[in-house]
Formats: C-alpha cells, sequence, structure tokens
C-alpha cells in the first residue's frame, strides 16, 4: 500500500479545505503510482514546526510506494515527476513557500510492503 506521510504547521481554512487536500493527494498519487485509489493511504498531521528561526508555513511529506513496472527503467524521471507534482499541489492548497518544503521518498519492495495476516 503506498503512504503518504505528511505534517504541516498551515491551518487550513475548515475540515472541508483540508478534506479536498487529502483527496486531491490520493488521487494524484494513484495516478503517479498506477495504483487503485482504495490502495493509497494518506496522513496528515499538524505540527509544531520551526525551519529557518521562522515558524512560518513549512511542509513535510514522505512518501512511501513501489515503483511501478513501466518506470523501472527510468527511476529519476519518475521521482521527478513525482517530487514535481506533489509539491504543486501542496503549495497550491497551502501556498506555502517551495523553500519551505521538505520531501523524503522510500522506495520499497514488494516483500517489504505487504503484510499478511496469516489466514
Amino acid at each position: 500500500m503506498p503512504i503518504a506521510q505528511m505534517k504541516t504547521n498551515y491551518s487550513f481554512s475548515s475540515s472541508g479545505a483540508r478534506t479536498q487536500f487529502l483527496d486531491a493527494a490520493a488521487k494524484e498519487l494513484s495516478e503517479i503510482l498506477r495504483k487503485p485509489l482504495p490502495a493509497i493511504m494518506i496522513m496528515l498531521d499538524d505540527a509544531k514546526m520551526y525551519m529557518n528561526s521562522s515558524e512560518d508555513t513549512v511542509f513535510f511529506a514522505e512518501f512511501r510506494y513501489i515503483l511501478p513496472q513501466e518506470c523501472a527503467d527510468d527511476r529519476s524521471g519518475f521521482l521527478k515527476e513525482l517530487a514535481d507534482r506533489m509539491l504543486k499541489l501542496i503549495r497550491q492548497h497551502t501556498q506555502v513557500d517551495p523553500y519551505r518544503v521538505y520531501m523524503q521518498f522510500t522506495e520499497m519492495t514488494r516483500e517489504g510492503a505487504w503484510r499478511y495476516t496469516g489466514e
């Protein structure tokens, strides 16, 4: 299951605006990762964040994913697309300065990403 774990000190104007962001992020990741929408998990936590002597809006996102098979020959191109599209989406919903966004990408193996219940 692809997972996006995000933290920010941005205050969404309403719970509806927060939900719109989460929905947009899930749809974007579903498309980029070529996974069905129900397989995407998005986590978003409010956090006290401080960067460069400032409490201005800052955003951290970690993406854990399995590289789509058709992207295996161009990992760097895939990562550029993932980073560019997610940065655009984050900025669209939070207006955060792009120099105050940190993204981390973790490619998982199929064996390491899936857990079975043993049933």
